[in-house]
């Protein structure tokens, strides 16, 4: 993974104030949450976890709709029972310092509530002004994530965290994963046989509810990651580029531990879903989840700070998700995008090897 060169983020202090980004005091002056978004709804024994669409709208334009998804989250933690956030990419929108300096500063607020969170690089946050055109990026100068596929490389990381008795693990790999990339993250499956394991990578599902498949679909799938640079330049190429369905086939339909996929990146209404059952005969959650600016409708604010909350109730196998703008203190209603799912499993309890 080529990296651009390194900026200290206490060197950019002094620029955090010359660009005028808000102070956390006043990022959120207008997302308390109303009664409807405090925990009293939240049953004992229910837990959550928050999904964060791309943000890069936020991190270039509007970094108080950022700040205001993150503070709420540290405010909810423990109402919520909130025990991990994860953030499906393009966290910037041009790859340059002044955004990552934003989304640093967002993101820190979950570092210091001490909430396990784990992000990957989206296209944007690759290449020159964000072009995706190669693997470049400045995501591991901001950003030092553990269990590093690379050491000193966090665009591929995994975390696990314990709810209980269960565990989890959440595994996060690159916009359109190299083949070394999918190996290694076989190789993580097979060491943790006991846990829930979540993916999450930028762009795995489209718009129309099926896996983005190059193979079959080519550029009729709009985004798909094999048309940016890195599936196009031949010193890219050689690589190799691995989109939902080739993601599908090489790895999680093989771990029977799967039991969601989340991705953002691609525009349209920005939601889709797909269950399958994978060679083990386990159900797999896929979603796409996405608000950022361009995605319809406008919702203005470069996506108007919606996020998914996740809600595993008490018996482990009911799980409601909700999708909820801190920012306007909004729920949305629409039925994709306020449902609930019967899992085949509990949660609550440690997966059988």
């Amino acid at each position: 993974m080529q990296r651009r060169p390194f900026v200290r983020i206490a060197g950019l202090s002094a620029l955090t104030g010359f660009l005028g980004l808000p102070r956390r005091a006043e990022a959120y002056a207008t997302s308390e949450p109303s009664t409807d978004a405090i925990a009293s709804e939240t049953p004992a024994g229910a837990w959550s976890f928050i999904v964060l669409p791309d943000t890069q709208c936020y991190s270039e334009s509007h970094p108080d709709v950022f700040m205001a998804q993150t503070e709420w989250i540290a405010r909810q933690r423990q109402a919520r029972n909130i025990q991990f956030v994860l953030h499906l990419g393009d966290i910037t929108n041009n790859n340059v310092h002044p955004e990552w300096i934003n989304a640093r500063r967002a993101m820190d607020v979950l570092k210091e509530a001490g909430i396990p969170h784990l992000l990957v690089p989206g296209n944007h946050d690759l290449g020159p002004w964000g072009n995706g055109g190669e693997r470049t990026s400045f995501f591991s100068d901001y950003f030092i994530q553990r269990n590093c596929r690379v050491h000193g490389e966090s665009e591929n990381a995994f975390i696990t965290v314990a709810v209980g008795e269960a565990k989890f693990l959440i595994l996060g790999l690159e916009f359109g994963p190299r083949d070394v990339v999918v190996d290694w993250a076989n190789q993580v499956m097979a060491k943790h046989p006991d846990h829930h394991a979540i993916l999450i990578t930028h762009a795995y599902m489209y718009s129309d509810s099926t896996r983005y498949d190059w193979a079959a679909n080519g550029s009729k799938q709009t985004w798909n990651p094999n048309n940016y640079g890195i599936g196009t330049v031949a010193v890219q190429r050689v690589n190799g580029v691995n989109d939902g369905e080739a993601l599908w086939q090489k790895l999680v339909s093989r771990h029977r531990q799967f039991i969601f996929t989340f991705n953002g990146h691609v525009l349209n209404d920005g939601i889709g879903h797909l269950e399958s059952k994978g060679i083990n005969g386990n159900a797999v959650h896929q979603m796409l989840v996405n608000y950022q600016c361009g995605v319809t409708p406008d919702r203005k604010k470069g996506g108007g700070g919606f996020l998914r909350l996740v809600e595993v109730q008490p018996d482990g196998r009911t799980v409601n998700i909700s999708d909820y703008s801190p920012y306007y203190d909004q729920w949305l209603t629409d039925a994709d995008r306020k449902f609930t799912l019967t899992l085949d499993r509990d949660l609550n309890r440690l997966l059988t090897p």
